[in-house]
C-alpha cells in the first residue's frame, strides 16, 4: 500500500490539481442529475480511483508491466471533470462562482514561463534550430523515400519530431535506462568523450547510415574522417555533418 501511495503522490505533484478534481467530483456526486453524464464523469472516475488503491490489483499489474502503474491514473478525466463542475458552479452562481473559481485557479497554479524547462521558441517547429538545419542538410532528395543517420543522443528525440523520412540508428529503445534497452554499439560510442573514427565508421556502415553527425566537442581519434570515407558536407554551431560514402542510398542506381 505504501508503494501505491508514493506513486499517487508523485503523479499529483503539488496536489492542487488533485484537490480540485476531488472537490469537483464530490460536487457532481450531489448535484448532477443526468445519469449518463454522472456515469461518465462521476461513477467511472470514482471506480478507477478505488481500484487503483487495491493492493492485489497493484501486485498483478506490476507483474505484467513493471514500473508503469501510474498510467492507471491517466484514465481519470481530471480536466473534463474540473471544467464541467466549474461551469455548473458559474451557471448557478454566476458572479460569485466566477470570482471564486478564478481565485482558486490563480492561487493553485504556477506561472509556467518562470520554469527552468521553458525556453523561447527558436522557430515555428518549437525545436532547436540546429536540429532543423541538420535535417535540411540530410533529408532525402525528392523521389527518395528515406535516409538513415546516426546523431548525438541529445538530438535523437528532436529529429523524429521534425521528420520521419530520416531513420535513426538508435532511438528511445536504447536511450531509456529504465527499459530493458536494446544494446547498440553506436549509442554506447556516442556516450564516450573520445570517439574512435575507425569504430564509428565501422558501426555506421554496419547500421547502413548514410549520414553521421558528430558533436564538435568530442575528441576524435584514429585518423581523419576522410581516411574513413566520411565526407564533411556541412556544419552548425555545435555539430559537424558527414556523408558516409561506404553506404549507398537504397534507391541509388547500380
Amino acid at each position: 500500500m505504501e508503494a501505491i501511495i508514493e506513486i499517487f503522490k508523485a503523479y499529483n505533484g503539488t496536489g492542487y490539481y488533485c484537490i480540485l478534481f476531488i472537490i469537483a467530483l464530490i460536487y457532481l456526486w450531489f448535484t448532477e442529475e443526468d445519469k449518463r453524464i454522472k456515469a461518465l464523469l462521476v461513477y467511472a472516475p470514482t471506480l478507477i480511483q478505488v481500484v487503483f488503491f487495491v493492493p492485489y490489483f497493484y501486485m498483478i499489474y506490476d507483474r505484467l508491466d513493471e514500473g508503469t502503474y501510474y498510467r492507471i491514473l491517466w484514465l481519470l478525466p481530471m480536466t473534463v471533470v474540473i471544467a464541467y463542475a466549474g461551469c455548473r458552479v458559474i451557471g448557478v452562481h454566476t458572479r460569485m462562482g466566477l470570482a471564486l473559481l478564478s481565485g482558486i485557479l490563480i492561487m493553485s497554479g504556477t506561472y509556467v514561463y518562470k520554469s527552468v524547462y521553458m525556453t523561447p521558441a527558436e522557430n515555428a517547429y518549437h525545436l532547436p534550430q540546429e536540429v532543423v538545419d541538420i535535417c535540411e542538410m540530410i533529408q532525402p532528395e525528392e523521389g527518395r523515400e528515406r535516409v538513415w543517420a546516426v546523431v548525438p543522443t541529445d538530438l535523437a528525440h528532436y529529429v523524429r519530431q521534425y521528420t520521419t523520412t530520416i531513420q535513426l540508428a538508435y532511438g528511445r529503445d536504447s536511450m531509456v535506462q529504465s527499459w530493458k534497452r536494446l544494446e547498440n554499439p553506436l549509442y554506447d560510442l556516442y556516450l564516450e568523450p573520445v570517439i574512435d573514427l575507425g569504430e564509428l565508421s565501422e558501426y555506421a556502415t554496419e547500421y547502413n547510415c548514410n549520414y553521421v553527425v558528430i558533436d564538435k566537442e568530442r575528441i576524435l581519434t584514429g585518423g581523419t574522417p576522410e581516411e574513413h570515407e566520411l565526407a564533411r558536407i556541412g556544419a552548425t554551431t555545435h555539430y559537424d555533418v558527414y556523408r558516409n560514402l561506404k553506404v549507398d542510398f537504397f534507391d541509388a542506381e547500380e
